[in-house]
């Protein structure tokens, strides 16, 4: 493999990551859209085992497992296939809608919210070992206030959505 060849397959393995969180202060604007009528409501295999590896890692350091949620679940999935449908990556979608907005307009009401997506990775272990390598994502996966979860998965495309319950 000649200098070139290598430069290319270690650009093609780089893989995109992000993590953002959102203190109880952050608002829910009223007009939140809802989640495409496509969001899958049953998530697949491997949105279930990232829900499961997380919880082995956080009842592995001393934090208490997260209940799956079905909107965390709905509000991921939806982000997930806009990504996907609409080929952008980002938290916010090209209308300013955040994981805040996404799980209100899906049925859940937090004090704190927070979200991981990845772009790329091919397996549940994986992306949660992606995740588990940068601090920002590290942080909402080992932040022991957050009770709920819900995993998109579509395309090599991520959504982890964690949340604590508010009024």
């Amino acid at each position: 493999m000649n200098a070139s060849t290598r430069r290319l397959a270690a650009a093609s393995a780089v893989v995109a990551l992000a993590a953002c969180a959102y203190p109880a202060a952050r608002g829910v604007p009223a007009h939140a859209a809802p989640p495409p009528p496509n969001a899958a409501a049953t998530p697949d295999a491997m949105a279930l085992e990232v829900g499961r590896l997380v919880n082995e890692h956080r009842v592995r350091i001393g934090c208490r497992a997260l209940l799956w949620d079905s909107a965390a679940a709905r509000a991921a999935q939806a982000h997930t296939d806009d990504m996907v449908r609409r080929g952008y990556f980002d938290h916010e979608s090209p209308e300013g809608q955040n994981v805040g907005n996404r799980l209100h307009a899906a049925g859940g009401t937090w004090r704190g919210v927070a979200e991981n997506i990845a772009s790329g990775q091919r397996t549940a272990q994986g992306v949660v070992q992606s995740w588990l390598d940068s601090p920002g994502h590290r942080h909402n996966i080992e932040n022991c206030t957050y009770t709920r979860q819900g995993v998109g998965h579509r395309a090599n495309v991520w959504t982890h959505v964690f949340y604590n319950v508010g009024l």
